[in-house]
């Protein structure tokens, strides 16, 4: 199985903002199955769990399933071991202190961070219970991206739409199932339409068995690299 691709929906969880709220919370670990349909209609399974620590900027995956491993994603870089050994490095494009378990521990996922990250806004609509609010990217960023729209439902953000620069649908997420943890609003169940050259790819992330500041157990946390 292709280690680049189980860990795609990881990468389209994060779009470029960076923002940092108030310590509500410091680490986080969670149970998370994917289920994945490729753009060629194959399916894919992945079982295991994530640790990240705010501090120690590293997103930790312990996978079980389909085989068992360790991918630690730290700065732009990608690293995989196989019983605590090194087997390869690879670019990461998923940087931790800019992904959805950041802006979790933040205690506020509501604007993913555009308004504090020289996106502009546009247009707010209301179409039935949902309120959405388009957001336009800095120069930088326009020769990826037109806008995105964001999608609030109930005061929870419910979806992000990314619109390429020729005006079509590049990534949709869906976050769904949110529960109360220690004063928190975390979603545990998160939803992804990506619409690639191959054809479209859909996958259901979920999570379960949260745990907010685990105390002990730092080599969860921080693996030696």
């Amino acid at each position: 199985m292709n280690h680049d691709k189980r860990l795609l929906f990881f990468i389209l969880l994060t779009v470029f903002p960076f923002v940092c709220f108030g310590q509500i919370a410091y680490r986080m670990q969670a149970d998370i199955m994917t289920k994945t349909r490729m753009p060629d209609s194959t399916f894919q399974i992945s079982n295991g769990k994530i640790h990240y620590d705010k501090n120690y900027r590293k997103i930790i995956f312990d996978f079980t399933f389909p085989e068992k491993e360790k991918v630690v994603l730290f700065d732009t870089l990608m690293y995989h071991f196989s019983n605590d050994t090194l087997t390869r490095t690879s670019r990461n494009m998923l940087i931790p202190d800019q992904s959805v378990f950041h802006f979790i521990l933040s205690g506020n996922l509501s604007n993913f961070g555009y308004d504090n990250a020289n996106f502009q806004v546009g247009d707010i609509e209301k179409a039935k219970n949902m309120v959405i609010t388009t957001w336009y990217p800095p120069d930088l960023l326009k020769e990826y991206i037109s806008k995105v729209l964001v999608a609030k439902k109930d005061k929870q953000l419910y979806s992000i739409t990314l619109v390429d620069p020729e005006g079509e649908i590049m990534n949709r997420q869906i976050l769904k199932n949110y529960k109360w943890l220690n004063g928190i609003e975390v979603p545990h169940e998160i939803l992804i339409a990506t619409y690639t050259q191959q054809g479209p790819m859909y996958q259901i992330i979920t999570m379960k068995n949260i745990v907010l500041n685990e105390d002990g157990n730092n080599k969860n946390y921080n693996y030696a690299l």
